[in-house]
């Protein structure tokens, strides 16, 4: 059976699962993602060939954790805590400010895996979602192995809200009622530890190797 066709049947039977949706309530897509981030798989990576090939979003496809960072497919930095050129920084504003340390998820296929597949992440690290076009946000934890926090944030980088404590391996739609342009998910319990809430400022700094 082809990929795109298992594909195409896997998405077929999340779709049932997930039930039917409102206009104003999204269907949300694969791994933690939004909703128009929901297109087909692509390799992972061109430059390395432990990091290309087709994957298919179902527990078959977290025999590994690995992503693509400068042509390696190496353990993600998220749980390594080791920055690089292709990791930024989240700033919240506060006394005393609070800094995560981000990998950055903004080309489809990487705001479709996500967070999947990995069994830890470290405490001050996280990944931000730089969506397409501010709205009503709504992510699931499909394939998606630790719990997490969820914070919503405008085009400004103001927080609109937050959500705690997402269940993983779920289907639930999560999200806040008010539209926001970028979300970043961190482990469990950061939120309440940073006292992270809506209306607090924060700054992004890009990874030095752009975006």
């Amino acid at each position: 059976m082809s990929v795109v066709l298992r594909f195409w049947l896997l998405a077929s039977l999340v779709l049932v699962a997930c039930g039917e949706r409102s206009a104003a309530d999204p269907r949300p897509a694969p791994a933690s993602v939004p909703s128009d981030a929901a297109a087909p798989p692509a390799p992972a990576c061109q430059a390395d060939r432990d990091c290309t090939g087709d994957w298919t979003p179902d527990q078959r496809g977290c025999d590994t954790p690995n992503r693509c960072f400068g042509g390696a497919c190496i353990a993600p930095p998220a749980m390594t805590g080791v920055a690089n050129d292709q990791t930024g920084q989240i700033v919240f504003e506060g006394t005393p400010e609070v800094t995560y340390q981000v990998e950055v998820a903004r080309a489809p296929f990487e705001t479709q895996r996500g967070l999947m597949c990995r069994d830890s992440m470290k405490p001050d690290w996280g990944m931000v979602f730089l969506l397409p076009m501010t709205r009503v946000q709504r992510f699931w934890m499909f394939n998606t192995l630790i719990p997490l926090d969820m914070v919503f944030l405008d085009e400004a980088w103001n927080v609109v809200g937050v959500v705690e404590g997402a269940e993983p391996l779920t289907l639930t739609g999560r999200g806040v009622a008010e539209p926001s342009r970028y979300v970043l998910e961190l482990a469990v319990g950061q939120v309440r530890r940073a006292g992270i809430a809506a209306g607090q400022k924060a700054r992004f700094y890009p990874p030095r190797a752009g975006l």
